[in-house]
């Protein structure tokens, strides 16, 4: 049973570097942050503001952080659809993540959009 999980744990990372090459943007960089494998890559919004996302699988889903701008302690976690760890809220699910990499990019650029939204108006506009 071990020995399988390996198999396709390593399975998935190859096939999620595949994936990331084809839909990350191209300034992408694959780190490894405090045990943590993952992309970090930038989203310019709509509005112009740039942010600074990192991208990994927690081993139930695909989560992603942001790294810039820090919004820690200056906004309501909740209204602005962060968890106090920093993680995007990118879903209704339990945990927050999402079921594919493709998924948890295409909402994290969502989110970076309501964000800057968010920024200027108070409110989050979805």
């Amino acid at each position: 049973m071990g020995l399988a999980c390996l198999v396709d744990g390593f399975g998935r990372v190859l096939r999620d570097r595949a994936r990331a090459e084809g839909i990350l943007p191209s300034s992408t960089r694959y780190l490894t942050v405090e045990g943590v494998s993952g992309w970090l890559f930038p989203v310019v919004s709509e509005l112009d503001d740039p942010y600074q996302l990192f991208l990994w699988f927690d081993g139930g889903g695909y989560q992603v952080k942001l790294v810039e701008p820090q919004v820690l302690g200056r906004f309501d976690p909740h209204a602005c659809h962060v968890f106090p760890d920093g993680r995007l809220c990118l879903s209704s699910e339990a945990g927050g993540g999402m079921p594919s990499l493709e998924d948890a990019y295409a909402r994290s650029v969502l989110w970076c959009n309501g964000f800057s939204v968010f920024a200027r108006e108070g409110r989050f506009p979805f």
